[in-house]
């Protein structure tokens, strides 16, 4: 390989001790066994904000879809006036790398068992999400049930701007900061694991709401009875492929090496996140591809020499 072995690599989780961190952690590593010529850094970005600015000041070269496209360019092209964010923020898939399912929790003191409830029933009460992308989720439940989030805060809906998918989120849950929280994770969520009772998961399951979420490129899914000690029965929702992605500029034969590494060690990366193990396939590439070509999100272009070269794709 011609590539300069002078390469600085930076590899963005999430939260620390989240699945996401873990698996960035275990991919560094990887590349390092492969390439330790090269510069190979894995840091949690600390946060949805905190890893758009990364990717807007040019830190970030592998990381972590942080959910569908189109969900994070409905809310951030706002957000950012003035900015070409779109462009400044392009990205081209590498590989699958896990699943992440729609959680949305209630305390069961609420009464809410159905997302309906959230908004028909028309009682106060606090819910807690991500400022970003989760905002736009529950905003669009709310209009789905013909709401707002501006006029529930009439009959005393009050949101806060915390993450449920961590330890902080699960905190407000059980102590009554919040009582309803939703956000992205895997499954299981170390998290959610956490939570022996007194909460309740409402399924996504309406076709209307299901289809308005599939234009935002969520696909309906199931998390399974047992899943938690607090789910005996399996509940429908929807979830996003998690593909580990690169900016959109990072040379060909750099990304080829990097996909190189990951699958000479993807021992290294099922240890980390077991559930991520059935994503580091063949069947799981060209699965992947077809959802692409759904969404129109586009495969690096160093990625899709090595598959090629597999064989796995044409």
């Amino acid at each position: 390989d011609d590539v300069d072995n002078d390469i600085t690599i930076t590899v963005l989780g999430f939260n620390a001790g989240s699945s996401t961190q873990l698996r960035a952690d275990a991919m560094a590593e990887a590349i390092r066994l492969e390439q330790p010529g090269w510069h190979v850094v894995s840091m949690a970005a600390g946060g949805e904000a905190r890893l758009v600015s990364k990717r807007l000041a040019g830190e970030a070269d592998l990381y972590f879809a942080p959910g569908p496209r189109a969900l994070e360019l409905a809310v951030q092209v706002p957000l950012h006036p003035g900015l070409d964010f779109e462009t400044l923020t392009e990205y081209r898939l590498v590989m699958p790398s896990a699943q992440i399912w729609l959680h949305l929790l209630a305390d069961e003191d609420t009464g809410f068992a159905q997302p309906s409830d959230l908004v028909l029933r028309r009682q106060p009460y606090v819910a807690g999400c991500g400022a970003g992308t989760m905002t736009l989720v529950l905003s669009h439940l709310f209009q789905y049930y013909g709401s707002s989030l501006d006029e529930a805060a009439a009959w005393g809906f009050e949101l806060k701007p915390i993450l449920t998918s961590s330890a902080e989120g699960v905190e407000a849950l059980e102590s009554g900061t919040i009582d309803v929280g939703l956000g992205w994770a895997g499954i299981p969520s170390s998290y959610f694991l956490a939570i022996d009772g007194g909460v309740r998961l409402l399924p996504i399951s309406e076709p209307g709401l299901v289809q308005m979420l599939a234009d935002l490129d969520c696909v309906p899914a199931v998390i399974p009875a047992g899943t938690y000690p607090f789910v005996k029965d399996d509940v429908a929702t929807v979830a996003a492929l998690q593909p580990l992605v690169a900016r959109a500029d990072l040379p060909d034969d750099v990304v080829y090496d990097v996909v190189t590494a990951l699958f000479a060690h993807t021992d290294l990366i099922a240890a980390a996140y077991g559930e991520g193990a059935r994503y580091l396939t063949p069947e799981a590439v060209v699965e992947a591809l077809a959802s692409s070509a759904q969404t129109g999100e586009e495969f690096h272009p160093g990625a899709l020499r090595y598959y090629r070269e597999r064989g796995w794709i044409g």
